[in-house]
């Protein structure tokens, strides 16, 4: 019986994460670990397109960890990605070739479309019921850090889909700023 290690690494607006699975043949897949760090990555990102440098260490650090438990437990394939902060950034390659060579781990920029894509397969490996769901008109909400993403689903199919820069941490990031600008429109 052959038995597969692998790492999934997410690198998202406001957390980095990874969660370790064992794939075999005889018992198909479960999960062996997940870990989770707290990273407001897109602060930087969607405010001025950049990452200051405190972040990329902090990125290359939990990457690190994450490269010495992906040892521990023996995983022999993995997959980093990251999603909407890093595709907003004026310099994404820079920093994604700084994070390789210091932490060993290649990170690729997901599509939105991808992104989303693999969202829902996700749901669907999951979530029984998810084929059954989407055979009425269904309308399935996706809200991130960045964006939040509309699909409507009919006949088991995706009809549209449209994805707005209305994420939670952008949301946040932008009443910062209009509370900011308020406060020094009355200020004497």
């Amino acid at each position: 019986m052959t038995v597969t290690t692998f790492a999934a690494i997410d690198i998202g607006s406001y957390e980095v994460c990874m969660k370790i699975f064992e794939l075999s043949r005889k018992n198909g897949f479960r999960e062996l670990n997940h870990v989770r760090y707290r990273l407001e990555i897109g602060k930087g990102a969607y405010s001025s397109g950049r990452l200051e440098q405190g972040m990329v260490d902090a990125i290359c650090e939990r990457l690190k960890d994450f490269r010495n438990m992906m040892l521990e437990f023996g995983v022999t394939e993995y997959r980093a990605c990251s999603t909407s902060a890093f595709r907003e950034m004026v310099n994404p390659v820079i920093i994604l070739e700084q994070i390789y060579q210091r932490t060993g781990i290649r990170v690729e920029i997901l599509s939105n479309a991808e992104q989303h894509f693999l969202g829902y397969k996700s749901i669907a490996a999951i979530e029984s019921g998810f084929k059954k769901i989407i055979q009425k008109g269904t309308a399935i909400l996706d809200v991130g850090g960045g964006g939040l993403q509309v699909s409507l689903f009919d006949k088991d199919t995706l009809v549209t889909t449209q994805s707005l820069k209305m994420g939670s941490m952008r949301i946040r990031e932008r009443l910062k700023e209009l509370e900011k600008a308020g406060k020094s429109q009355y200020s004497l």
